[in-house]
């Protein structure tokens, strides 16, 4: 008796849930209005509501998605929202309805990260869960960011580089090329090159540095060493044709630098197939594909000419892990918190050996 009046409280509180999301927005009305049903006058119903983004609804025998993708227009005023925000996509055995927030934002700060192993990037669309980029894995080591002006690299980068400092065992090397994002680290840095200076000495260092792990590890596989990040702020400064030797570096480092904890970091606003050959694309296995301008640099990032050019920018994009494909807002990171991690006493700092070129 007391499980059957458990489950009446249940089933009302459902019930109630569910006339409170048909009360915000009367589905039932919009689909008899547009005549979206089938030919035996079933109509889609409304599985479940997440916040005001997402909806989801099982369809009748005869439905598809492009049944929806016909209204779009009419089911964006009924929303209330820009159609170019609407996302209709088949999801789960359901039909999901999407409406984008161009003011999104997952403040970095606001989060608790958990997980020691991976670095945060940014919060999984579908999932809604913290998205990791777990640089140690061999399915996810090295990592490129890709992206047009305004389409949030230089932040996601930032969290990235932010996170990592503040972890221990770690030396970061930064070649910024572009002397304006990165500046702010010189000093939190084992290395701080500008421009193009003293790119290909450096490399030549990690490359030996590699080797000298290898022969340990070769010895004993349990050898720990010390993690090193070499990130390099715009790939599109070199040229695979004039810089051969740094792409010779570059190529050694992604094909073995993370057996002996050697990972690289690459930006570009530029994808092209130029300057990203596929001999180095095919040993990056973490990618993250902001917004582009030109279908070409989709299609290097992606595999696909309009993946990346229906993203709205500002962190919003879709990160590559082996065979996974994931659509994420990155984090947002305030000025206040990178000045905060920037000026905070680093405990590694004397056993590092400041070179600036």
């Amino acid at each position: 008796m007391i499980n059957l009046f458990i489950d009446s409280i249940f089933n009302a509180a459902k019930s109630i849930e569910n006339i409170v999301l048909k009360k915000k927005y009367n589905w039932d009305k919009l689909f008899f209005e547009i005549n979206l049903c089938n030919r035996s006058k079933e109509y889609p119903i409304l599985h479940h509501q997440y916040k005001d983004n997402d909806f989801y609804f099982t369809i009748p025998i005869g439905l598809s998605v492009n049944d929806f993708i016909k209204y779009k227009i009419e089911i964006a005023t009924f929303l209330k929202v820009n159609p170019d925000k609407l996302k209709i996509e088949y999801k789960n055995t359901l039909i999901l309805i999407h409406i984008n927030n161009n003011d999104e934002k997952y403040n970095y700060n606001d989060f608790c990260f958990d997980d020691k192993k991976g670095v945060p990037i940014g919060i999984d669309l579908d999932t809604h869960n913290i998205v990791y980029w777990y640089y140690s894995s061999a399915n996810e080591c090295h990592l490129l960011i890709a992206g047009a002006t305004g389409s949030g690299k230089s932040v996601c980068l930032d969290v990235i580089v932010n996170n990592l400092i503040k972890r221990k065992n770690i030396d970061l090397y930064i070649q910024d090329t572009k002397l304006i994002d990165l500046y702010q680290y010189k000093n939190k840095c084992k290395y701080y090159g500008e421009g193009k200076n003293g790119i290909e000495d450096i490399m030549e260092e990690l490359t030996e540095e590699m080797e000298k792990r290898y022969k340990v590890l070769r010895r004993n596989k349990d050898k720990k060493y010390k993690s090193i990040f070499l990130i390099i702020e715009e790939l599109a400064s070199f040229n695979p044709k004039v810089d051969k030797e740094f792409y010779r570096l570059l190529g050694e480092l992604l094909a073995k630098g993370r057996a002996a904890s050697i990972y690289v970091i690459l930006t570009t606003q530029t994808p092209y197939a130029e300057i990203l050959p596929g001999i180095l694309k095919s040993n990056i296995n973490t990618k993250i594909g902001l917004k582009v301008n030109t279908k070409e640099a989709s299609k290097v990032i992606a595999g696909d000419y309009e993946a990346l050019m229906n993203l709205r920018g500002k962190g919003h994009g879709k990160i590559f892990t082996g065979n996974c494909v994931r659509e994420i807002q990155c984090f947002n990171i305030k000025e206040a918190s990178t000045a905060a991690t920037v000026n905070a006493p680093d405990s590694n700092k004397a056993n590092r050996t400041e070179k600036t070129i």
